[in-house]
């Protein structure tokens, strides 16, 4: 992606090495670009914006908590917070998530049938999709049992199987083709969603943005949410 920086005229004194490092700055808080990395940075312990080359707004209070299509009833407590949500995708919150079509497992095939599935789109290329990566085996861990979580990638097996680190505990797939990404309109990874068994998307997001990460309570609320509904309904996928 190409970015230009603009030096306004009062500028135009400062030393030619202030400059170099002020745009150096500036590419490096942007996060990721469509432009592929040539070779993988640290991992460091603050995380900036998804990567991508514009993101845009999605204020999730615009977004009916109990929509026609919502599992929930008034007295449920959304994970999502009520303040401005930014999405580098299609908000599908509350909606049937598109087909989710898999090109090949590069590990054992997950069992899925009535639990709830985290699908994080990623590549081996995007330094923020590396940081994440910890969180999911963390989460991996915790609530495998009740959740599968999956890391799709567009690349072919030959660029994923070539990624060494981080190790990536939880399920990993690719679709070279894209076909639900693109149906989803992610433009800016990583970008995940939790599914519920019946199909609807309940969480989604950047999973390290500030003020809206995916941590452990924000899971584990929807699960419990997730064991109320089955028992109300005699312990069968949602409808």
């Amino acid at each position: 992606m190409r970015r230009t920086l603009i030096i306004k005229s009062g500028m135009g004194n400062l030393p030619a090495m202030a400059l170099t490092l002020a745009a150096v700055a500036a590419l490096t808080l942007a996060g990721c670009s469509s432009q592929h990395e040539t070779t993988h940075q640290p991992v460091v312990s603050e995380a900036p914006a998804a990567e991508t080359a514009s993101p845009s707004t999605v204020r999730t209070y615009d977004i009916p908590r109990f929509a026609a299509n919502s599992p929930f009833d008034a007295k449920y407590e959304s994970p999502v917070p009520e303040k401005g949500k930014r999405l580098w995708a299609r908000s599908y919150l509350w909606e049937k998530a598109p087909e989710f079509v898999v090109e090949k497992w590069l590990a054992d095939e997950p069992e899925t049938e009535g639990k709830h599935l985290l699908i994080e789109f990623w590549a081996t290329w995007c330094r923020q999709c590396r940081l994440a990566a910890p969180k999911l085996n963390e989460l991996h861990r915790r609530f495998g049992k009740e959740l599968v979580i999956i890391g799709i990638s567009d690349e072919t097996e030959e660029v994923v199987r070539r990624l060494e680190e981080p190790v990536m505990e939880f399920y990993i797939a690719i679709d070279t083709q894209a076909r639900m990404k693109e149906k989803m309109g992610v433009f800016g990874i990583p970008h995940a969603i939790i599914v519920e068994p019946g199909g609807y998307v309940v969480w989604e997001g950047f999973p390290l943005l500030k003020g809206h990460e995916l941590t452990g309570q924000v899971v584990e609320k929807i699960l419990e949410v997730g064991k109320s509904r089955r028992a109300a309904v005699g312990n069968s996928p949602w409808r």
